[in-house]
């Protein structure tokens, strides 16, 4: 028994002079569930989170709005800081990216409220409102996915990637969000259609407005999206229907539908 302990010894002297990393180790690079008690409420909060092996950090949480929110973090001692100017962009695959620099147009104020940067920690709104049993597109590519790319930019300019693996992904979003692990041979992701690009639709269509001599309009628009991006509990049929989105064309406001033929033929001021 002596020399059995010598030479388990001596092994593992040997993996950590060749610098070999023991395959459990590897495997503990996976998502999991972190479960936290709110200091107020006392109730259990979920975050689904990951470290890379590289010291990169990735979670999901929920605000107490219910919106999705996804938090990035930079490795400790890195002594890099976040650029502002340029908002990371994150890819699931060969899947199409989501740049995040697209948020700062939905803003209707001065001081964000889609993102939030914290030199290291860069945060960022996902979903806007969690429903029960809903996955939103880009947490169904996660769950479905390998790999988590995410391109960041530091105030020196510079551009960097980060690689975070999706390995148990699945059970640990199913888990944040309490609904069922996704069958990746018959699950597919959903359409592409989420709070980002029906604003950014709608935001466009506003800003058409811009040169059509009339500020009036304008301005409605605008006032329009304000008041319904600050709505809490929003869903994207709610979130269409206030910004009068007609139910057959997604990227039409109703303030420009064609009048109906009564409407056409009424006299104006009558």
């Amino acid at each position: 028994m002596r020399h059995l302990g010598l030479i388990v010894g001596a092994v593992a002297v040997l993996i950590g002079l060749l610098g070999i990393v023991p395959s459990a180790s590897a495997q503990r690079i996976q998502w999991f569930v972190d479960v936290q008690e709110d200091a107020i409420s006392r109730k259990p909060i979920l975050f689904a989170r990951v470290i890379t092996a590289d010291g990169f950090q990735f979670l999901l949480f929920k605000r107490k709005d219910n919106a999705i929110w996804g938090e990035f973090t930079l490795q400790r001692g890195s002594g890099e800081v976040l650029s502002a100017d340029r908002l990371p962009i994150y890819r699931i695959d060969s899947n199409d990216p989501f740049d995040l620099d697209e948020l700062k147009a939905l803003e209707s104020g001065s001081d964000p409220t889609l993102w939030k940067l914290d030199g290291s920690s860069f945060q960022f709104i996902i979903w806007g409102a969690a429903q029960p049993g809903f996955i939103p597109p880009a947490l169904r590519q996660m769950m479905l996915g390998e790999t988590l790319y995410f391109t960041y930019f530091t105030i020196l300019g510079e551009r960097a990637e980060a690689e975070i693996p999706l390995r148990r992904a699945n059970q640990a979003i199913a888990q944040f969000l309490r609904v069922r692990p996704l069958d990746p041979t018959t699950d597919t992701d959903a359409p592409d259609e989420s709070f980002t690009s029906i604003a950014k639709d709608f935001l466009d269509f506003c800003e058409d407005m811009r040169f059509t001599g009339n500020d009036t309009d304008y301005t409605r628009c605008r006032n329009t999206f304000a008041l319904c991006s600050d709505t809490p509990d929003q869903t994207i049929d709610s979130f269409k229907d206030c910004l009068g989105l007609a139910p057959n064309d997604a990227a039409l406001p109703a303030m420009e539908r064609a009048p109906t033929e009564d409407a056409a033929e009424k006299p104006k001021g009558g």
